[in-house]
């Protein structure tokens, strides 16, 4: 409750206080750091869960993986996922993947993204599809032409108007201005719009 309501110091105040913390306690706590931007913290305490004889499982692997992603810390990543599945024998889900997936599309490594989607088991779900897409955007890489993510994308959410503007962008970035023009003389004619992005901002006890 403290670390969703913002108040990530009352929450480790609690969980410090805690006589005892199961696995689901230790995760939460670890994804309440990471949620916070304090990645390093979340580590930190990951390791401190493991020496406490704690073994971590998927859902705890999700949320250090994410911490890694958030802080670029790619090397640590991949040996996180390496040790969920050599030493934890636990199996890779979408979510995992869409950890790496993130993780190395932040970092600019969007080739090695790329690489990890192919070697997926599973199709990649929207959400790893729209980060890939946007690493590729940011970094003006384009996928081979016979992998057109953003047809995938746009299958899997046809009513998204985001979905087009991202694919749009994409197809700037590249150079492939047909693609571009197409897309936005589809997404007129679907009447989609992109919603504005929008933030609250708590200011003297108000919401803005």
């Amino acid at each position: 409750m403290y670390a969703k309501c913002g108040n990530i110091e009352k929450a480790l105040q609690v969980f410090s206080s805690m006589s005892e913390k199961n696995l689901q306690t230790w995760t939460i706590m670890i994804s309440g750091l990471a949620d916070h931007g304090r990645g390093e913290d979340a580590i930190a305490l990951f390791s401190q869960m493991e020496k406490d004889d704690m073994k971590p499982d998927s859902m705890s692997f999700s949320c250090i993986l994410c911490a890694c992603s958030h802080l670029g810390l790619v090397d640590e990543g991949l040996q996180y996922f390496d040790k969920m599945v050599k030493i934890y024998n636990i199996i890779p889900t979408v979510e995992h993947y869409g950890c790496m997936v993130d993780l190395f599309g932040r970092a600019g490594r969007v080739e090695e993204a790329y690489e990890i989607i192919k070697k997926m088991p599973i199709g990649p779900n929207s959400v790893i599809l729209r980060s890939f897409i946007v690493s590729c955007r940011n970094h003006g890489w384009a996928p081979p032409v016979d992998e057109d993510f953003s047809k995938i994308l746009l299958k899997v959410e046809p009513e998204l108007g985001a979905n087009y503007v991202l694919a749009a962008n994409v197809s700037a970035v590249t150079g492939h201005w047909d693609d571009m023009a197409r897309l936005r003389i589809s997404m007129k004619k679907k009447a989609l719009k992109k919603v504005p992005g929008c933030s609250w901002v708590e200011l003297n006890d108000s919401i803005a």
